[in-house]
């Protein structure tokens, strides 16, 4: 076989076979997206959050970074993860759905069930600030 051939071989083999395998190595695999780390529980709040939402909010949980709306990290995990806070983002995330927030965010873009499910998504998943003791993963509370 002629030497430059051979090295064509070699390349074609480099680029199809061990970069893929390097990245997914070193990047992570689909099991590496923010979203897994997200309860079963809000699954459904997360695809339709994604879908309906996403394109305008960044939020870290569902891998989205819109940027005509505000980011949800930022405008709702001012503090720390407590039962309160998730009660209080869990109302402000529901009105603003169902109600819209005055021209800037449509009203009504999902209703019902899927409003309920995308707030308790967004206010259980926040990046909340860390305090001392508190930790900022997603939990599964209830509003």
């Amino acid at each position: 076989m002629k030497r430059p051939i051979a090295m064509f071989i070699v390349l074609a083999a480099i680029c199809l076979v061990v970069l893929p395998f390097w990245a997914l190595q070193s990047k992570g695999g689909a099991d590496a997206s923010p979203e897994a780390s997200v309860p079963a529980d809000n699954k459904q709040g997360l695809q339709i959050f994604q879908i309906n939402c996403g394109a305008c909010h960044t939020l870290a949980a569902a891998g989205t970074d819109g940027q005509i709306g505000p980011n949800l990290d930022q405008l709702l995990g001012t503090g720390p993860k407590s039962p309160d806070a998730v009660a209080s983002n869990y109302g402000r995330v529901l009105a603003a759905v169902q109600g819209g927030i005055g021209g800037r965010m449509p009203k009504k873009l999902v209703q019902g069930d899927q409003a309920k499910a995308v707030a308790h998504f967004v206010a259980n998943n926040v990046s909340y600030v860390p305090s001392s003791g508190t930790a900022t993963t997603p939990s599964s509370s209830s509003p």
